[in-house]
């Protein structure tokens, strides 16, 4: 079968391969801009996958001239995992802005972007005064 390797169709091995890169991004990084890059690869990667498992070059779409008759149902794509990832990019925005927000909150306060610095700060200003 072409398309096929291992019984994983190729427009899935991408968006995996791309998931676990971004995972990884998120654990080692050391920055907080490269971390919020590495939340929207990951989201990426999900919409991605998730598309992938829904194309394939013989569906029909689901969207009909007046009077056509389909033999096999199974021939049209279905449209809510579309629509689902629809919904996922428009969250994935506002997730991004988000964190975008709170990154700019928090460079105004310690200024930097760097998470230990940062957490060593942020440690210091809670320290009860004696």
């Amino acid at each position: 079968m072409i398309g096929y390797i291992g019984g994983i169709h190729v427009l899935e091995i991408f968006p995996i391969i791309l998931f676990f890169i971004s995972f990884f991004g998120i654990i080692t990084s050391r920055n907080i801009v490269k971390s919020i890059v590495c939340i929207i690869l990951m989201q990426t990667a999900v919409i991605l996958f998730w598309l992938g498992l829904g194309a394939r070059i013989s569906n029909l779409p689901p969207i009909f001239e007046y009077g056509t008759y389909i033999d096999d149902p199974s021939m049209i794509a279905d449209p809510l995992p579309q629509a689902l990832m629809l919904t996922a990019i428009i969250i994935g925005v506002a997730v991004t802005a988000i964190n975008i927000t709170v990154l700019n909150a928090l460079f105004r306060k310690y200024k930097t972007v760097e998470w230990e610095p940062m957490q060593a700060q942020a440690f210091e200003d809670e320290k009860p005064e004696m």
